[in-house]
């Protein structure tokens, strides 16, 4: 069975690839596992997840040691990449600096496992995705619903949702109910949409599931 890992930057993430990801790469023979950054160490444990790049440079050049890994994929958000990593100073937006800065990761860590993926704008652009498919009654307030599907109808997809303090996918999901829960709710809405319609109204995350696959 292939091997496959993946390094998240937050809880977030970690549960959707847990819960939603790894379920279903092990249908296609392939163990998937997350890999969360460590950003320091303290007497009171570690702290995980943002932080600067060198954190996660240091964790990616372990993950290429091991030889038995299939593939190391990287899941970081669009919105507050972090600062000092590869590409931080490309200028302009969208999906035109995206595919920037995926280049520059890969010219900076060249192993040909690797399988990078700068998310547009964040991860939660999957639970947008679950909304879009119907998915959400019970678990966010109905008119928050209405709005958030308003919204992603009007941008154009899940992945169109632009990034910034206030109008982030994120802060987005908050303002439509304020008891969101990002690592409890987001990963239980995408579960329940099923990851083929979740997958279907994010093509840029469907394009990188399917290569790390491969």
């Amino acid at each position: 069975m292939k091997r496959v890992v993946v390094l998240v930057e937050g809880q977030t993430e970690e549960a959707l690839v847990d819960e939603v990801l790894a379920p279903a790469a092990l249908a296609r023979g392939v163990h998937l596992a997350p890999v969360i950054v460590i950003t320091s160490a303290t007497p009171a444990g570690a702290r995980r997840g943002g932080g600067s790049w060198r954190h996660y440079d240091m964790r990616l050049r372990n993950l290429f040691k091991a030889s038995h890994l299939h593939r190391v994929g990287l899941l970081i958000d669009y919105y507050q990449y972090p600062r000092g990593a590869p590409g931080c100073d490309v200028g302009g937006s969208g999906p035109a600096r995206q595919s920037e800065l995926m280049a520059r990761l890969h010219k900076q860590y060249p192993d040909s496992r690797f399988r990078p993926l700068v998310v547009l704008h964040e991860i939660e652009a999957l639970v947008l995705a679950a909304i879009d498919a119907g998915r959400g009654e019970g678990l966010i307030p109905a008119r928050g619903l209405t709005r958030l599907r308003r919204e992603i109808a009007r941008a154009g997809g899940p992945e169109r949702i632009d990034h910034g303090p206030s109008t982030a996918p994120s802060k987005r999901l908050l303002r439509a109910d304020p008891g969101y829960l990002k690592t409890v709710t987001g990963p239980l809405l995408v579960a329940e949409a099923g990851l083929s319609a979740v997958l279907a109204r994010c093509p840029t995350f469907a394009a990188w599931w399917e290569d790390l696959l491969s």
